[in-house]
């Protein structure tokens, strides 16, 4: 049964120093799957509830491959709690993991960051009550840009109601540069006019505990930087 509901209307975004890390808040699992272009297709489900996946013996962890993903992506998944995976190629991939790496997959899904180096293709992917935190691994800084720049007109499409282009690669990534200072979108406070959509951001540096940031929302009374979007045409802009 679907159960994706109501949009989000806050997105926070930090990049962790030195790492292909970034923490968030607002973006939901399946948001994330529609919004990354050449979704992967199978799925190591290292953490989950999810009851159609297959079992691979020679790790010991259940998968789903393109004929169950869909109804992965429909499930329940905030109703797991604690949820995470990684991708991979095909399942001979899994059937070639060493003992040693198994160990690294386990040691992720328990503690949520990488032992030595955690397994897989693209991403690896750690979410704790799917969209209120979420903690994501990527060997690619260009497939976060491409999720940035399809979430946000996403959201913005639901909220508004209005037709909205996605956001031009370099737009993008001015967004993840900013989140190396922690990049708070408050589409709750979008500011709308006939001709114009414009989104509220400021940077809050970086936090783990996504209550906190949450309730950030209630102090902050100026934002910094400012997504919009006027005549099918995207800008940042910064305000002192």
């Amino acid at each position: 049964m679907n159960k994706i509901g109501k949009t989000r209307d806050l997105i926070y975004v930090s990049k962790e120093d030195h790492t292909n890390c970034f923490y968030s808040y607002g973006i939901e699992f399946h948001e994330f799957m529609s919004c990354i272009p050449d979704r992967p297709d199978n799925l190591l489900l290292i953490k989950h509830n999810f009851e159609e996946a297959l079992m691979n013996r020679h790790t010991g962890f259940e998968y789903v491959t393109k004929q169950e993903i869909n109804k992965l992506i429909e499930d329940d998944v905030y109703g797991y709690g604690d949820f995470c995976w990684v991708d991979f190629i095909d399942e001979e991939e899994l059937d070639a993991l060493s003992s040693d790496q198994i160990a690294q997959l386990l040691f992720f899904g328990h503690l949520a960051r990488p032992l030595h180096k955690i397994p897989m293709n693209r991403f690896a992917y750690f979410a704790h009550d799917d969209g209120w935190f979420n903690k994501l691994y990527i060997t690619e800084h260009q497939d976060y840009e491409n999720l940035l720049a399809n979430v946000i007109p996403m959201k913005l499409r639901r909220l508004t109601g209005r037709k909205v282009n996605g956001i031009p690669s370099a737009i993008a990534s001015k967004l993840v540069t900013c989140a190396k200072d922690g990049l708070f979108i408050d589409l709750s406070n979008v500011i709308k006019s006939r001709t114009q959509l414009k989104i509220p951001m400021t940077a809050i540096g970086h936090w783990t505990d996504m209550d906190q940031v949450y309730n950030l929302r209630e102090e902050i009374n100026h934002y910094q930087i400012w997504l919009l979007y006027s005549n099918k045409v995207w800008r940042i802009v910064k305000e002192d």
